[in-house]
């Protein structure tokens, strides 16, 4: 019984966190503009799920009677059917490499200074397709698809859902970001 507590203790806590940071995000005031959303609706949604997940996890847990299931496995398949499907592309990584570590601590901290000069699209493409190939994968096409393809999608998400600024970047890279906005809609 001790070992399932402990297991659960992380979600117990991390759930705990997530309902005192709910009650406070109810707390920011506020003009509230009819057909807009407030400043605390992103945060609450956010720490709702994480609450969700945790009384989830902590369930699962607790009803598992110790014996020990999850995700992982399931992921695992999916990963090996993939890669006897489409053949290689993958290239097997050591689990524990300081020198990838370095690497892409390294990468993310020049993203943070590049991101201001460049703007966000142009700093975060080339971000995600050299971190993906940092992870192992080798197959160019999709990763330069993915890079784009999701960056773009980030850039929607943030600016036109979210409402939250990203960095333009300095000229003449503040132009691709501004050409992009008009492209995709986004004042």
């Amino acid at each position: 019984m001790r070992s399932i507590l402990l297991r659960a203790l992380p979600y117990l806590l991390v759930g705990a966190f997530s309902v005192y940071l709910y009650t406070v995000a109810g707390r920011i005031e506020y003009h509230h503009r009819a057909g807009t959303l407030g400043p605390d609706f992103w945060p609450k949604l956010v720490l709702a799920v994480t609450i969700a997940v945790c009384l989830y996890e902590t369930l699962r847990i607790l009803l598992s009677r110790g014996r020990r299931s999850g995700a992982s496995g399931v992921l695992q398949n999916i990963v090996e059917r993939s890669e006897a499907e489409h053949g290689a592309g993958y290239l097997h990584v050591e689990a524990r490499s300081p020198l990838l570590l370095a690497a892409g601590i390294a990468l993310t901290a020049a993203y943070v200074w590049v991101i201001q000069h460049l703007g966000f699209f142009l700093a975060t493409a080339p971000y995600v397709a050299v971190f993906i190939a940092l992870g192992g994968y080798r197959r160019w096409a999709l990763n330069a698809a993915t890079s784009v393809l999701g960056t773009l999608a980030m850039m929607f998400f943030f600016m036109k859902v979210v409402y939250v600024s990203l960095p333009l970047g300095r000229e003449p890279f503040a132009q691709v970001t501004l050409a992009l906005m008009r492209l995709m809609g986004i004042r």
